[in-house]
Parts: structure tokens; C-alpha cells; sequence
């Protein structure tokens, strides 16, 4: 009778457990999609690049100007690089205890010393952050699943990640969309000074085609700070489903929080389709 029991009662354990592991799986959909999400590289690289385009709209004089801002921008650019790398790390370590697996670390601590003193844009604060967070994920990335090693990691990962997507945040809205509201305004100083000069002929022609000029130039502009936008509300969706893990990471692997989560996750993909989108 116990050896007929024996299968009935493994299926009610495994049942049990499956379904006390639901939330898992929703916590492994957020975590890879937010990994991919932080990383996105393209507003760093533009943040650059944008200082070559304003040498079409202002005099030659400036540019030696513009080659010295250049080159402290990819000193800058150190800042956030290790603030994207470091989401995105973190977030691959909560995957990885997410679906069981074990993942060796290869990158070294030191490294990461070294990125952090490049790193000229971060205080005191914001590199302690990056530190503590690197530090978790490396040891996410090692230690084989555990339930309670999950709620440890979201438990003490949580004030330095949302520390390092507040500073991620401040570079983005201070720097980076500052600077192409900035260009626009130089763009449009730009054509309005060829335009509206004193003395120019009217050659309705030439201000069509200047007119055309400037729509696009602004336009092109525009794009890129709807993609620095919606680069921002990436980051917003992650801090709050990390926060919601947070704050409910007892109830971690419960139908409830399975069902709970999802609807941060379409908040997330949303945002990230939209920066997908707009930075085509």
C-alpha cells in the first residue's frame, strides 16, 4: 500500500512545489529584461557624437572649443558606462538565482576599482553604490539557487541599485537632455541668424530651403531626446519593479506576487519598446 502511495505522494510534493516556484518565473522575465534595457549604449555614444554636429552651426573659432569638450565627454563617459554595466550586472545575478543556474564571474573587482576612479561625474555616494551592488551581483553570480539567497540579494541590493539609477537618472535629465535642448536652441539661432540678417536679399527660394534645413535638423534633435526620454522611463519602470520585489520579497515565489509583478514587467517592456522604437 505505502509503494502504491509513493507516486501520488511525489506528484502532491512536486505540485507544491511548482506552484510555491511561480513567481520565479516572473522574476526571471523582469530581470533579463531589465538587463537589457539598462544597457543601452546608443545615448552615450550620441552624448559624444553630438559635439561633432554643433561644428555646423557655430563659427570655426569655436571648434577647437568643441574638440576640448569632446575629449572630457569620453572622460564622462566612464560615469555612465559603470552605472549602465553595474544595473545590468546586477540584474543578470538576480536572473541567474531566479532560474537555478550558476554563472562563473569573470570580472574582477579591481576592474572595477579602476572604472570607478575613471568614472569623474559619480560622488563619493554613487560610487559606494556601484561598489556594494557589483559586490552582490558577484556573489549572485556564484552561489547555485536558493530561495533565501533571492530575498537576501533583493533585500540588500535594493537601496544601492535604486542609489545608481537615481545618479543614471541625474546624468540623463542634467546632461544629456540639457545638452540637446541646447542644440536646439543653437540650431535655431542658427538658421534665424541666416534668415533674419540685416541686408539679406529676400531669396524666397533659399528660405524655403532653409526652412526645410532647420525642420530637420530639429527634428532630428527632437528624436534624440525622445529616445533620452524613454531611456529615462526604462529606468523609472526598473526602479519600481526592483522596489515592489523590495517591498514584498517575503512573499517572493507565491502565485501572488507572480500575478503582482506582471504588470511592472508590461510597464517595462512598454518602455522599452518605445525606446527600441524611437531610437531606430
Amino acid at each position: 500500500g505505502f509503494r502504491l502511495a509513493v507516486p501520488w505522494i511525489f506528484a502532491a510534493l512536486l505540485m507544491a512545489a511548482l506552484s510555491g516556484c511561480a513567481g520565479f518565473r516572473e522574476v526571471r522575465t523582469f530581470a533579463s529584461l531589465s538587463a537589457s534595457a539598462a544597457s543601452h549604449e546608443a545615448i552615450t555614444r550620441d552624448y559624444i557624437g553630438a559635439l561633432d554636429r554643433r561644428k555646423q552651426y557655430q563659427p570655426e573659432k569655436f571648434h577647437g572649443d568643441l574638440d576640448v569638450l569632446k575629449m572630457r565627454r569620453k572622460a564622462q563617459q566612464a560615469s555612465l558606462d559603470v552605472l549602465q554595466q553595474t544595473v545590468a550586472d546586477y540584474m543578470q545575478g538576480l536572473g541567474n538565482l531566479a532560474s537555478g543556474e550558476t554563472r562563473t564571474f569573470d570580472r574582477s573587482l579591481g576592474d572595477l576599482s579602476a572604472n570607478l576612479n575613471k568614472a569623474t561625474l559619480l560622488d563619493s555616494n554613487e560610487k559606494q553604490a556601484v561598489g556594494a551592488l557589483s559586490t552582490l551581483f558577484a556573489r549572485a553570480a556564484t552561489t547555485v539557487y536558493r530561495q533565501h539567497e533571492m530575498k537576501q540579494l533583493i533585500r540588500e541590493g535594493n537601496p544601492p541599485l535604486q542609489e545608481v539609477i537615481r545618479a543614471t537618472r541625474k546624468i540623463t535629465k542634467n546632461g544629456i537632455i540639457a545638452d540637446l535642448q541646447g542644440e536646439s536652441a543653437l540650431i535655431r539661432r542658427y538658421y534665424d541668424n541666416f534668415m533674419f540678417a540685416p541686408g539679406n536679399p529676400a531669396e524666397p527660394v533659399a528660405m524655403t530651403l532653409a526652412k526645410e534645413a532647420e525642420a530637420e535638423a530639429l527634428g532630428r534633435v527632437d528624436d534624440r531626446i525622445r529616445s533620452a526620454l524613454s531611456y529615462d522611463a526604462v529606468l523609472d519602470r526598473i526602479a519600481a519593479g526592483h522596489q515592489y520585489l523590495y517591498d514584498n520579497r517575503n512573499e517572493i515565489g507565491s502565485d501572488a506576487l507572480d500575478r503582482q509583478l506582471r504588470p511592472y514587467i508590461d510597464a517595462l517592456r512598454a518602455a522599452y519598446r518605445d525606446l527600441l522604437d524611437v531610437s531606430r
